[in-house]
């Protein structure tokens, strides 16, 4: 108590705070450490984010070693995102049933299982399967991450704190693109698996240590969300968010260089605009409605809005690259901001089975993202780019009066 008391004391006299503080320096605390659990949330939600990519820069090497061909090649982001899907699907509702911090860390433990298996792969059955695994995991660790995240915030609304674990994504995908080629370079791509993996083993040691939140039992379930009209909407934000904005990030550096004849190593760099941008969109859309500047529905028309902008500057005839390049940017913020408003509105909707509500959500930007890379690389193939942009732009619209049919979270009933 004599501790307690000077501490109290301590802090009076450093913050100039008048009168009693036992409450004042308790809620001091939390939210220090509220922000300390939120960081490791992102953290976690970076490794996900680099099994999303970490792939991608190496897979010439790969290619090199094990003799695949494209189809190969291409199945393996496939087997990722197939697996999240299912994982999605048939356990959306997992983080309602067991505890967040723990579905979460299963996600992740289940990456790393996934990388370190990719490094040990001697042949492409072992790879594909590695890449599975690591879908599985991605999948339980998103959902694990957005419960914790609202969970942790209590009664507190969670926008800024999902908007940031959100950002954690494109920022372990950027990192994965930028640091694996080096690696490759210096040494070889199984180095780059290993070590990236053992990076990953920090980060759950680190968030071994964040407090666990209380897991809260739901009577509801993946089906409850199947009959939620408005869980359909959110669906579709996502679908029109992150799945548009991956499948554009598919094509963006091979349309740089086919139509400006870029090099391919600064095609790239800029190209990765498109999706490196979501690292603060994502954050910036959280802002906006917990500073209560928009609501969520304001967040997401405003979101598509700059999608549409954006791909008609990636459309406009004879563009110069600097046009192009504000069009990216402009639909990479669009598929960003709406990230926090989609998911608490997804939670909102469904107050029975929140975590089952938000599965159904981000299965939307997954199917979303393995359906629009082909759509769009059949329609440039038969038309040219402005076909697939204009694609695209019919997703966003649908998204943009889907708007005006569904509820925002201020709609419904605190729970």
């Amino acid at each position: 108590m004599e501790l307690h008391n000077a501490i109290t004391q301590g802090f009076s006299r450093v913050f100039r705070v008048r009168g009693s503080l036992p409450g004042v320096l308790t809620a001091y605390g939390a939210v220090s450490s509220l922000r300390a659990s939120v960081a490791a949330a992102v953290a976690t939600s970076t490794v996900i984010g680099w099994s999303y990519a970490g792939h991608s820069a190496v897979v010439p090497l790969i290619a090199r070693d094990l003799g695949l061909d494209d189809v190969q090649i291409g199945l393996l982001a496939t087997a990722l995102f197939l697996a999240a899907s299912l994982t999605m699907l048939a356990a959306g509702d997992i983080a309602d049933r067991y505890p967040p911090k723990l579905v979460n860390l299963w996600g992740v433990a289940l990456v790393i299982a996934g990388t370190a298996a990719m490094a040990l792969a001697p042949g492409y059955e072992l790879l594909l399967g590695a890449r599975f695994v690591s879908g599985v995991g991605a999948g339980l660790g998103l959902l694990g991450g957005l419960r914790y995240v609202a969970r942790r915030y209590e009664e507190a609304r969670s926008h800024f704190g999902q908007g940031l674990y959100g950002g954690g994504f494109p920022l372990g995908s950027a990192i994965a693109l930028w640091t694996t080629p080096l690696i490759a370079a210096a040494l070889d791509w199984r180095a780059a698996f290993w070590l990236s993996a053992i990076a990953m083993i920090a980060v759950a040691l680190l968030w071994l240590s964040v407090p666990a939140v209380p897991r809260m039992a739901r009577p509801g379930n993946m089906r409850d969300a199947a009959r939620c009209p408005n869980c359909w909407w959110t669906f579709v934000q996502h679908a029109a968010g992150f799945g548009l904005v991956l499948a554009a990030g598919t094509w963006i550096t091979i349309f740089l260089l086919r139509e400006f004849s870029l090099p391919l190593v600064a095609s790239g760099l800029l190209g990765s605009l498109l999706l490196v941008i979501a690292v603060v969109a994502r954050p910036l859309g959280g802002y906006l409605v917990s500073r209560r500047l928009l609501g969520t529905i304001g967040v997401m028309r405003l979101a598509q809005l700059c999608v549409v902008a954006g791909l008609a500057l990636l459309m406009a005839p004879e563009r110069p690259v600097a046009v192009a390049l504000a069009g990216a940017i402009l639909v990479g913020f669009g598929g960003g901001i709406p990230y926090a408003a989609v998911f608490n509105t997804a939670a909102a909707s469904l107050r029975s089975a929140p975590g089952a509500a938000q599965g159904l959500t981000a299965l939307g930007g997954l199917i979303s993202s393995m359906i629009g890379a082909p759509a769009m690389g059949f329609a440039i193939q038969t038309w040219g780019f402005s076909a697939a942009w204009l694609f695209l732009a019919g997703v966003s619209v649908v998204a943009l009066l889907g708007t005006f049919l569904m509820q925002g979270e201020e709609q419904f009933p605190a729970g």
